[in-house]
This record gives structure tokens, C-alpha cells and sequence, in this order.
């Protein structure tokens, strides 16, 4: 029986990757000045442009009806639903799609949707969704793919950096404690997401160089059979950072794909953050 995988906007993947994989995407939404734009709209060096120039902007998660539109054309013509979605721990965009799925559900009773709450983000959620795809490829049945993606995610390993946390706070996603723990002028904070899919602090370290190692280290340390690993750099609008941090991986991993932190998860790290994503031993410090 033929499936559809989706996921939203925060996987961050260009409408080529989408495209490449397979993947069908939920627009996530950002609002400035008013003006609704979904991520897909704003393109991101602008958008970091504008936050350089004190301009804060909002995001949106999908509703109901985001979701219902978005599956239901497929069910329509006999396929089935997979969402691979953007952790709970982090947007409320999850819920919104079991909900819509629970009404579908009743109105094509036939068709299988599953909605996952990857615990994933940004492209931790991505690399999930590249590694099921490639088992839908490989004759995975919508049952077997939704097993291996539940076994799959928590090893997902998210390590990451910003400047300051003030973005996150400011949206909500962590405390105002933390934010002010991991702020100190010259200090960069490494941050993780749990097996809950919220961020935590795990260290701290002075200057952009040592934090662009430190996410060197969390791989050399957490890395599963590096050598066969495609992992996912993102950064917001700092490619030179980025490109540091993957010729210290080159040599390490079967192949690293780099790309930006999109507009609307940029509005809760800010311009300068960098990420790396591959598949670890554990989501621990």
C-alpha cells in the first residue's frame, strides 16, 4: 500500500531535499509586522539581516486545519499518512496534528495516519526523516517504517550553540533562569535536546572557535559507526562557522550535508547558531 511521509517547515529542508526524499511538508509560519509568512517564504539570509537589526519576529504552529489540508488529498486517493513531527517538547504543532488525524481517522476509516512525536528538531528532524525514507525506499511498509522510526529517533543526537539564549527565552523554550545561566558575555553555551525534546545546557565554553569544537567533541564522543553517517550541519547565517566544523568531520563520516537554520526556528536561536546532527549512543551530555 502506497504512504506519504511528511514533515513541517522545522525539519529545515529545501524544497530540492523534499523533492529528493520523497517528503511532503506542513508550512510552519512566521508574523512580521502583522504579516503572515510561512517559512518557506522568507528567505533566511534576509531574515537574519533583519534580526542583526533588532527586529523580532513571532512564529505560528500548524493548526488543525494546516494538517487536514495537507493529508487529506492523499487519503482521498487511497494512500496512507506518516508525519514524522516536530517535537512536543518544543511546539504544540504535534498535538494539532493528532487532532486533525483522530477527525480523518473517523471520515477514512480505511487509511492508516500515524503521527510520531519525533522529540526531533530542526535537522535532527530532517535526518530522521532521510532515514526513513531510505527504508520506504528499500520496500519498508508503513508499519515497518513507523517501527524504525520509533526506534530511530531518540538516537537522533541534536548538539548545538548560539550566542546568547535570550532568542529562546524569549520565545518561551527555555526558562528565564537558564537563559540568564547560559548568557555571560564571551561564554557560548552547548545545548542538547533530551529524550523529552527540549533543550538543556550541557557546557560552556569562551569564543566561537572552542564552541565550533565542542560540537566536534559531542560527535567524537556520542558517534555511532561514524563512517557510515550522513550528518546534518545547520547554522543561522554563519557558513564559515559551519564549514570549519565540517572539514573537522570530512574524514570521519560517509558524507555531511550543510544548510541554514530556517526563519522560523531561526526566530528562537538567533543569527550566529550552529548545529549538528547524527546518530549517537544517547542524547546525554
Amino acid at each position: 500500500m502506497s504512504y506519504r511521509i511528511f514533515v513541517e517547515s522545522s525539519a529545515d529542508f529545501t524544497p530540492k531535499m523534499l523533492r529528493s526524499f520523497g517528503l511532503d511538508l506542513v508550512p510552519l509560519k512566521l508574523i512580521r509586522n502583522g504579516e503572515t509568512y510561512t517559512n518557506e517564504e522568507m528567505d533566511p539570509k534576509f531574515f537574519y539581516d533583519l534580526e542583526r537589526k533588532g527586529e523580532m519576529m513571532t512564529t505560528a504552529a500548524a493548526n488543525v486545519n494546516d494538517y487536514i489540508e495537507a493529508f487529506e488529498p492523499h487519503l482521498k486517493a487511497g494512500e496512507d499518512i506518516m508525519l514524522l513531527g516536530f517535537t512536543s517538547g518544543l511546539s504544540s504543532s504535534v498535538n494539532n496534528a493528532e487532532a486533525a488525524a483522530e477527525e480523518l481517522r473517523e471520515k477514512y476509516p480505511e487509511r492508516k495516519i500515524y503521527i510520531i512525536d519525533t522529540k526531533c528538531a530542526n535537522n535532527g528532524q530532517g535526518l530522521l526523516a532521510d532515514l526513513v525514507t531510505r527504508k520506504r525506499a528499500a520496500g519498508a511498509t508503513i508499519d515497518e517504517a513507523k517501527a524504525y522510526a520509533e526506534k530511530m529517533m531518540l538516537k537522533i543526537y541534536h548538539s548545538f550553540t548560539m550566542p546568547s539564549l535570550m532568542y529562546l527565552k524569549k520565545g518561551g523554550r527555555i526558562s528565564a533562569a537558564t537563559a540568564i545561566a547560559g548568557t555571560v558575555l564571551g561564554i557560548r553555551p552547548i545545548l542538547y535536546v533530551g529524550d523529552d525534546g527540549k533543550i538543556y545546557i550541557s557546557g560552556k565554553v569562551r569564543g566561537r572557535k572552542a564552541a565550533v569544537k565542542a560540537l566536534y567533541e559531542a560527535f567524537e564522543k556520542h558517534a555511532v559507526n561514524p563512517k557510515s553517517q550522513n550528518v546534518y550541519i545547520a547554522h543561522a547565517d554563519c557558513p564559515d562557522d559551519a564549514e570549519e566544523l565540517a572539514q573537522m568531520l570530512k574524514n570521519k563520516v560517509k558524507s555531511i550535508t550543510i544548510g541554514y537554520i530556517g526563519p522560523v526556528f531561526g526566530c528562537h536561536c538567533g543569527p550566529e547558531a550552529l548545529s549538528l546532527y547524527f546518530i549517537g549512543d544517547e542524547r546525554q551530555p
